[in-house]
């Protein structure tokens, strides 16, 4: 019984950190790749968009914040056509995603990451948290969080400046 406790614990320290000792902030450095699969389940890598703006919006089913960011966001990926946005859904369990969609509709591409690989890439530690980067594959800016007051004022500003 004590060996199976013991096997047990050091499993517990096994899995990977969530919060990062040093935060590294990616704005300036070459956005980290990452494969995921959309949501019509097709595999998908960020190096597959160089050569485009992209926006790399994090979201969770839990967060509160995200029910007016998305929906924002897909607002301005009608009216610029020019970035790509992508929500990045990080739920465990994709039937929480699909329920928030259907309660808070937005028309964005969906990337699945329940593994939290690309989340642990760009070491998000709140939600929602926003990347935009630029054709050469370059992280630009980062927001966390979102105001209704502001809404996308400043991610707006930093596409104009690309």
């Amino acid at each position: 019984m004590s060996l199976s406790l013991l096997l047990l614990g050091a499993l517990a320290f096994a899995g990977p950190e969530m919060i990062p000792d040093d935060p590294i902030d990616l704005v300036g450095h070459t956005a980290p790749d990452f494969q995921a699969l959309t949501q019509d389940d097709q595999p998908f890598t960020l190096a597959s968009t160089r050569g485009n703006s992209v926006i790399l919006a994090f979201w969770a089913s839990w967060c509160g914040p995200c029910r007016q960011e998305l929906p924002a966001l897909s607002t301005y990926a009608a009216e610029h056509p020019e970035v790509q946005i992508f929500a990045v859904n990080v739920d465990r369990e994709r039937r929480k995603a699909v329920q928030f969609m259907s309660q808070s509709p937005f028309s964005l591409p969906i990337l699945w990451d329940n593994q939290a690989i690309a989340l642990g890439h760009y070491e998000v530690t709140s939600m929602p948290s926003t990347y935009l980067i630029d054709a050469q594959g370059t992280v630009k800016w980062h927001h966390v969080g979102y105001s209704q007051t502001k809404g996308l004022v400043e991610l707006e500003a930093a596409v104009e400046a690309l």
